[in-house]
């Protein structure tokens, strides 16, 4: 193995998985701005290999588009932070064998990003949960708990970005630590409920059964995914402190958690239509289909109207003449 394998070749690892996982999320946000009222109307619209108008998402309140504004502007910035990061330690300090001791400021900022997106999501799936359960005992200890969470990610990044230093980190150990296993937790928990609840929820029409195991792999999804990158994160800091191999984990968490919420906000155009067509009959009804838990109560699907407006043509066979 090479003097630097352990320390900043897992770090450039961990830019390379990071910048991979930008450029997923970032299709993510241009297919929700391709479908919503923000994209341009002198631009033209791909769609399924023609060009037409898109069939636009449900009108989103305000919220929900500042929140997508939010997230794309602090991945951005993220990703823009650890690629200097890698330029940093592979071309500044090329011959400079003592930066292996010195933390750059983009690893805290790292650590600062993923607690406020973690919460973001976190918030985002209780939120979820709401509408489905009503249960407000389960989302005030699902929301408390997720804040306990952020605030040991923000402290511990904040004291990490006033040192600089990796060997004052060490003190950093319990909080750190307290932090990933929250987190962790959390998303499990969340991803357990929302699963069960859908789950329950599932009846004999075929359609229906088919969106909420969409639904249910998504919940799967966002528990699964983000656990497994903040077990990598805690294991790495507890188990190799030595080396830089959290890096691998913790610089691409935050993406991990933006992508779980973008796919659920880009995944309804298709709900609807798996609600809606059904290639075995003639007759399709189109139905103006309020999405997936960003404005209905129920937190599924929502019908607001009932009359078909669009029906497919028979097609009827004539004898040609000779």
């Amino acid at each position: 193995m090479g003097e630097f394998d352990g320390t900043i070749g897992f770090t450039l690892m961990g830019v390379i998985v990071n910048t991979y996982l930008t450029g997923v999320i970032m299709t993510q946000f241009f297919t929700y701005l391709a479908h919503s009222e923000w994209f341009p109307r002198w631009i033209p619209r791909i769609y399924n290999g023609e060009l037409q108008d898109l069939p636009g998402f449900v009108e989103d309140p305000l919220w929900v588009r500042c929140l997508v504004a939010f997230l794309f502007a602090i991945n951005v910035t993220q990703a823009a932070a650890v690629v200097y990061m890698a330029w940093f330690y592979c071309v500044t300090n090329f011959a400079n064998k003592g930066i292996i001791d010195y933390i750059p400021w983009p690893y805290p900022f790292t650590a600062l990003t993923t607690a406020i997106l973690a919460i973001t999501n976190q918030l985002f799936q209780t939120w979820k949960i709401y509408l489905f359960t009503r249960n407000k005992t389960l989302v005030a200890f699902l929301t408390a708990t997720s804040l306990a969470a952020c605030g040991l990610g923000i402290t511990a990044a904040v004291k990490t970005w006033l040192e600089l230093e990796l060997t004052k980190i060490a003190a950093l150990q319990p909080v750190v630590e307290a932090n990933l296993a929250l987190q962790c937790g959390i998303d499990v928990i969340i991803a357990t409920i929302l699963t069960l609840t859908l789950r329950k929820s599932k009846t004999s029409i075929t359609r229906t059964d088919r969106i909420l195991n969409r639904l249910i792999r998504i919940a799967v999804q966002s528990g699964s995914f983000t656990a497994f990158f903040a077990l990598g994160t805690l294991f790495s800091f507890r188990f190799s402190s030595q080396t830089e191999m959290l890096g691998l984990f913790a610089l691409s968490i935050g993406r991990v958690y933006t992508h779980t919420m973008m796919d659920h906000l880009v995944c309804r155009e298709q709900l609807r239509h798996m609600l809606t067509n059904n290639n075995d009959i003639m007759s399709v009804p189109h139905f103006h289909v309020r999405s997936v838990g960003v404005n209905g109560s129920s937190g599924v699907i929502e019908p607001l109207s009932l009359r078909p407006t669009q029906t497919l043509p028979k097609v009827s066979k004539t004898a040609e003449g000779p």
